[in-house]
């Protein structure tokens, strides 16, 4: 559902609760203009509501997002960390067991940073997939 038609949802939630109590729209307004309440400013900051809580909601989902990709990453240079000072690893037979997406070519022509790198990139991905 769009941010938009939610917002009318609610809108029209509220003003056909109301109109329920009072039997029709016009009436409905009218009994909120009774109660002190101007029900265009009311429509008009209820938007405002729940954009601004639309936003915060947003914000900490992005929040929690970035934690999980540095907590992976965190994970991810351990993991690659601990494969590169074992004895008997070997690059070929990684890229082979996790399907990794590099010619032999492209192997050949990189350092040891590179081949780091590219392990914890792939291996955060991997750990933020197997979170979700």
């Amino acid at each position: 559902m769009s941010n938009k038609s939610s917002k009318s949802d609610i809108v029209r939630l509220l003003l056909e609760e109301a109109e329920f109590h009072s039997k029709d729209k016009q009436s409905a307004k009218e009994f909120l203009s009774s109660e002190g309440i101007d029900p265009d400013k009311f429509i008009t900051d209820g938007l405002k509501r729940i954009k601004k809580i639309q936003l915060l909601i947003n914000s900490k989902k992005t929040e929690l997002e970035m934690q999980a990709s540095e907590t992976a990453k965190k994970e991810a240079i351990a993991w690659v960390d601990e494969l590169l000072s074992k004895q008997n690893f070997s690059i070929t037979d990684l890229v082979k067991s996790e399907e990794l997406s590099l010619s032999f070519r492209n192997l050949e022509s990189m350092d040891e940073d590179d081949i780091r790198n590219t392990l914890i990139r792939h291996f955060t991905l991997k750990f933020i997939n197997r979170k979700k």
